[in-house]
């Protein structure tokens, strides 16, 4: 009996160590991949449609006045997207506005043309058309 506990324990040794092993070569193998990172994500409890490591630039942009907003635009056209887009546009439509009320028509139309009525900018674009009618 002595004998045939001391096959199963070592018997349930190598079955352990190979488990082990195994447990061990897909950790490190899972250790080895380069984590995920998705660049291309919006910034947490903004609109979808531009990258977060735009949000700095924007915001400098927005300080620097209209001009910039649009500099910033047509740089970075490819990487922004509706309604984040849209938003960014109506933003320089109140920038603007107040000294080139035509320029504020101009890019009001531009936004109108491209956005639907379920939009989550559309409230605030009918807002702004009313104000520049």
């Amino acid at each position: 009996m002595r004998q045939f506990l001391t096959v199963v324990l070592v018997a349930g040794l190598l079955w352990f160590g190979w488990k082990f092993y195994n447990y061990a070569r897909t950790q490190v193998k899972k250790g080895d991949e380069p984590a995920r990172v998705d660049y291309n994500a919006p910034a947490p409890g903004k609109l979808p449609g531009m990258p977060a490591h735009l949000e700095a630039e924007l915001d400098e942009a927005r300080r620097q006045g209209p001009q910039e907003i649009l500099a910033f635009l047509a740089r970075h056209r490819m990487e922004i997207q509706d309604p984040r887009l849209a938003e960014i546009q109506l933003d320089y439509v109140v920038l603007v506005g107040p000294g080139n009320r035509k320029e504020a028509k101009r890019m009001l139309d531009v936004v109108g043309a491209r956005i639907t009525p379920d939009s989550p900018v559309y409230q605030r674009y009918q807002a702004l058309r009313k104000t520049y009618e």
